[in-house]
């Protein structure tokens, strides 16, 4: 492509597809990824906090199978045009949502990222307060009674200092992200491992830990059951949108596809598995289950087994979080402001407003984050849905790259913007969160990811059938848009 057939207002170099030379990442790279991005402390609250409404751990572990398992096909499908053609996230929605009005769907994603890395970060800092508290006697008592909008002055210094840490992994950008998961994601095997053991020996052996009953009627465990799942899915549907992001940097689209299904429902799993002995484990010895991996640190009394791991939960929440949380705001502020805004000013800036999002108030109870990963599932999922509908229905898995950086390609729609996607979503949304303010309808909302991305598959594709978009620009266009392309 020649760069002075793009508009200004669309590229920059890192919006610009991966040239193939530099396309080097293999399958341990996206295995590594999902490694890094499971093993983390929100995660652990989340499957710990199934536990605590009264799942038994067989159902919980059934609930994080079938929950990876569509999230490695989501994501799978979702990542081929990335591995493809190079290109991100924000780049690859504008063939459904239009070059100006994929910015719509970018910064609400943008926006879910920051609310996370907020989330991930004051979650990180509280294992880093304890580690303080441990090596300074009077920490927990620095400042006396002051707070910030209820957290006190040690909660609010390890809070910062947590973040620093965070944007010190992003000096070098993606490559450094690449390179810093590789041997973070097994890292944090380490201390999973350990709480394992511990937990079973706590609770005398595997059997009193999995021998639980469920404590939910009968007839709830369905919706119960199918809400967690959405649940599950809620936490990753932003990687959903955005894997482009990194698949663009695939060697190949087996290497993706592969990668992915290592990382992803093996190593979930696997951390199913620590998570739901840890925490039914603390039900047995404690009589109540423990959903806070930080408090389950509390009850060892080894200060050199608290700092490793402190340290290690540190270094798996910094994982999630530049890779999950960091990547996508970037590159879709950088696409809103492709002249001035660059990957690492996009990183820099979404870490910032992270800053004003309070996120010690959204992880004060299980039940705060259950109802926020719904709401994102809902408003999520339509959006996946018209990328699907768009990607493997209308073009048939393929794109005019150019026109994704051209003001009059075929992608260009009604100035910029295609109404079509935007119907679906809207609609979509509407159906999926309803039941959040209608009581007769709240099953939709229970498994809203799934209603958001099935309702805006079909309206979207139903829209593009009943009335097309006019601008074609070449025959190769025609080709694309009419699904004859090779």
């Amino acid at each position: 492509m020649e760069s002075t057939n793009h508009a200004i207002s669309l590229t920059n170099e890192d919006l610009a597809p991966v040239k193939p030379q530099e396309r080097n990442w293999k399958a341990m790279n996206f295995a590594s990824i999902w490694m890094g991005c499971i093993h983390n402390i929100p995660t652990y609250a989340t499957v710990g906090g199934l536990i605590a409404i009264g799942m038994s751990p067989w159902q919980v572990l059934a609930v994080i199978l079938i929950a990876s398992l569509i999230l490695y096909v989501a994501l799978a499908l979702n990542g081929h045009a990335g591995a493809k053609y190079g290109i991100p996230f924000p780049v690859f929605i504008r063939s459904s949502f239009g070059v100006v009005g994929a910015n719509a769907p970018a910064l609400l994603r943008g926006f879910v990222a920051i609310m996370w890395f907020g989330i991930q970060t004051f979650a990180g800092s509280t294992a880093l307060n304890i580690l303080l508290m441990n090596l300074w006697d009077g920490w927990g008592t620095l400042g006396g009674d002051w707070n910030l909008l209820g957290l006190h002055l040690p909660g609010l210094i390890s809070f910062l200092l947590f973040w620093v840490l965070n944007i010190l992994v992003l000096h070098h950008g993606m490559e450094s992200i690449k390179k810093f998961e590789v041997w973070a994601g097994p890292l944090v095997y380490l201390i999973f491992g350990g709480m394992v053991w511990w937990a079973i020996d706590i609770a005398g052996g595997l059997g009193p830990i999995y021998a639980q009953s469920s404590k939910i009627a009968s007839g709830d465990i369905f919706w119960v059951f199918t809400g967690a799942v959405t649940g599950i899915i809620g936490i990753w549907a932003t990687l959903i949108l955005n894997i482009p992001d990194f698949t663009r940097f695939a060697k190949s689209q087996k290497e993706q596809v592969k990668g992915q299904f290592w990382g992803l429902p093996g190593t979930f799993a696997l951390f199913a598995f620590a998570s739901i002995t840890v925490t039914s484990g603390s039900q047995v010895a404690f009589g109540e289950p423990i959903w806070d991996v930080v408090e389950v640190l509390q009850h060892f009394d080894h200060p050199f087994v608290i700092a490793i791991s402190v340290i290690t939960l540190c270094v798996a929440t910094i994982s999630v979080n530049v890779a999950a949380n960091i990547v996508s705001p970037a590159y879709d502020l950088a696409n809103l402001f492709p002249k001035w805004i660059t990957f690492k000013r996009g990183a820099y800036i979404s870490a910032i407003l992270a800053l004003l999002t309070v996120p010690w108030k959204l992880m004060e109870q299980a039940s705060s984050i259950f109802a926020f990963l719904g709401t994102i599932g809902g408003a999520l999922g339509p959006v996946a849905g018209v990328m699907f509908a768009d990607y493997f229905i209308i073009r048939k898995r393929t794109l005019v790259v150019e026109d994704l950086y051209k003001m009059n390609g075929i992608y260009s729609y009604y100035k910029g913007y295609n109404y079509r996607a935007f119907v679906a979503t809207i609609i979509g949304a509407f159906i999926s969160l309803i039941g959040q303010f209608v009581p007769e309808v709240k099953f939709l909302y229970d498994i809203s990811w799934f209603v958001g991305v099935i309702a805006a598959f079909v309206i979207y594709t139903a829209l593009m059938k009943l009335h097309p978009p006019a601008a074609e620009v070449t025959e190769d266009s025609k080709a694309v848009f009419s699904g004859k392309a090779g």
